[in-house]
């Protein structure tokens, strides 16, 4: 771990569940995908954001910056263009692995998940996971624990990401 993040969440009626995901990022392995999200969480980007799509049993997924929908995201570079991750060498066996979400044209953007059980195999070799979830475990399960509906397993309230930075 090179560096640490922090995203704060808030989510149910009255916003009464909150907490905080503390993110060690792996800069050795990752730098570029690494650069890419430290600058994205100290610019407080992901405020405002939320996880649009929580999948029992898999991952919760959020950051959609400048798009609600999850559809697309903004990258820290060059006028937010999606880019290519440095690797798929980090193998997807642990929960609280963090890893961008990929688009259409398998770049990578803004978005990311986190997995929520240990065996994610179908992961490897397709995301590129960058860093680990040192801090909040609870949250990410209290998160998966939230109603969705069907098919694209949007929360029926919305989980949003009020504040990120850099520790």
């Amino acid at each position: 771990v090179t560096k640490r993040v922090y995203i704060d969440v808030e989510f149910g009626s009255k916003d009464e569940e909150k907490g905080r995901l503390v993110i060690g990022l792996f800069g050795d392995l990752m730098p570029k995908t690494v650069e890419n999200f430290a600058s994205l969480c100290a610019s407080n980007a992901y405020a405002g954001t939320s996880f649009y799509r929580v999948i029992s049993d898999l991952n919760i997924q959020g950051g959609a910056v400048g798009d609600s929908t999850g559809k697309t995201g903004l990258s820290s570079f060059e006028g937010g263009k999606p880019f290519e991750p440095d690797n798929y060498n980090l193998k997807h066996t642990q929960a609280g692995l963090v890893s961008m979400v990929r688009g259409i044209g398998g770049g990578v953007d803004s978005r990311f998940f986190v997995n929520t059980k240990d065996e994610a195999g179908w992961a490897d070799d397709r995301y590129a996971a960058f860093g680990m979830v040192e801090e909040g475990m609870d949250l990410v399960k209290a998160i998966e624990r939230v109603p969705v509906q069907p098919p694209k397993n949007a929360p029926k309230k919305q989980v949003k990401i009020v504040a990120s930075g850099v520790i």
